[in-house]
């Protein structure tokens, strides 16, 4: 008899925790399907770079502006949210990452203005232009990106965008201008060949989280 108990209550101890964990599941599913976007602020990169600000889309309308060479254009924004980076003993921004999602329907529509805002600044004359650098994959997504060739001028080094298919995902990623005023400064990049390793680790490194995230949802 007390054999039987034993069995008895380990079975039900064994459902108690099964219900327990498909409960979690559940949850953990539905939190994701009504904010697919959350899990991607969690990706962080290598190197000492920490997440210090996430930022929730307020905006009501389901679209943004930007300006191409044919002027003005929208561009779909299901949800979004922005993601600032920077080094802890730094007292100012690393680079700003807004990561969007693009209405199924429009999402073509949308890579292709968004590269055409990128082609427009490049090709805005200035001292020291924006260098336009077409598509290549990065990790499973198309990359496309504007450059200054000098750091220290305007506010901005670098803009890249990353569009991962699957999921009608549109990241654009500012790479800020570290400055070199502020007092204990110790910036990490002092010349363009520096920001361009820094760039391309952070972009690799964010490029490979983005897609597992993603695929995991899928």
């Amino acid at each position: 008899m007390m054999k039987r108990n034993i069995i008895y209550r380990s079975r039900l101890a064994i459902v108690a925790v099964a219900v327990l964990v498909s409960s979690a599941l559940i949850v953990r599913a539905q939190s994701t399907s009504t904010d697919p976007l959350k899990s991607y602020t969690t990706c962080k990169v290598t190197g000492d770079l920490k997440i210090k600000e996430v930022t929730r889309r307020t905006a009501k309308d389901n679209y943004r502006e930007v300006t191409t060479d044919s002027g003005k254009q929208k561009v779909s924004v299901v949800d979004g949210y922005r993601v600032m980076f920077a080094y802890p003993d730094l007292m100012y921004y690393f680079a700003n990452v807004k990561i969007e999602q693009s209405a199924p329907d429009s999402y073509a529509a949308d890579k292709e203005v968004l590269v055409n805002q990128l082609k427009h600044y490049s090709a805005i004359k200035e001292a020291h232009p924006m260098i336009f650098a077409d598509k290549i994959m990065l990790n499973g997504s198309e990359h496309y990106g504007i450059d200054r060739d000098k750091i220290d001028v305007g506010d901005q080094v670098g803009v890249h965008l990353l569009f991962y298919d699957p999921a009608h995902l549109v990241v654009t990623v500012y790479f800020l201008n570290q400055s070199k005023s502020v007092f204990h400064n110790n910036r990490r990049y002092e010349d363009i060949k520096q920001y361009r390793e820094l760039r391309d680790d952070f972009l690799n490194s964010y490029s490979e989280c983005l897609k597992r995230v993603a695929d995991a949802q899928l």
